[in-house]
């Protein structure tokens, strides 16, 4: 497996994967919704601002795209957002995650993050138990964040 940064070529297979993976855990309320066109992965995958620096990668094997995260860094606050994280559920719990966040963890030291913080839903129970293996512990809960009935748990990892 490689871990790379994201390039343009890789929006369509990136829509399908954050697609599917998402599907696995919202289920129904995935029926309605269509994945973001490609445009949408291109135009969030890196941006730069005076105080913050976005930036996105792939995860493939054999030339096929089969992860995607996409993390921030403000450079003046020292906080780390990792935004999206996705990974196709035909190799689910063989390290592609990890591999991804690995390379996420190296760019926020290299800026010198303080902490990092994420959320994902409380039915998500896969992303959970990834997020503390990677270190991240509970901070808070939205009601009814994203979707009725579903809560998002915000989580963070400290770095000092």
């Amino acid at each position: 497996m490689l871990v790379r940064d994201f390039e343009e070529r890789d929006a369509g297979q990136v829509a399908r994967i954050m697609f599917e993976s998402f599907k696995t855990f919202l289920g129904e309320r995935m029926k309605e919704s269509r994945p973001e066109p490609e445009a949408y992965w291109i135009r969030c995958s890196s941006e730069k601002t005076e105080r913050s620096i976005t930036r996105s990668f792939v995860a493939e094997t054999d030339g096929r795209v089969i992860g995607y995260l996409c993390v921030s860094a403000d450079t003046r606050s020292g906080l780390g957002i990792l935004h999206r994280i996705g990974v196709d559920p035909e190799v689910f719990a063989r390290g592609c995650g990890r591999a991804l966040f690995h390379a996420a963890e190296l760019f926020w030291k290299e800026l010198k993050m303080r902490k990092i913080y994420t959320c994902t839903s409380h039915i998500n129970l896969r992303a959970q138990a990834f997020y503390k293996k990677m270190g991240f512990v509970e901070e808070g809960r939205l009601k009814d964040h994203f979707y009725r009935g579903v809560d998002e748990i915000q989580l963070a990892k400290f770095y000092e």
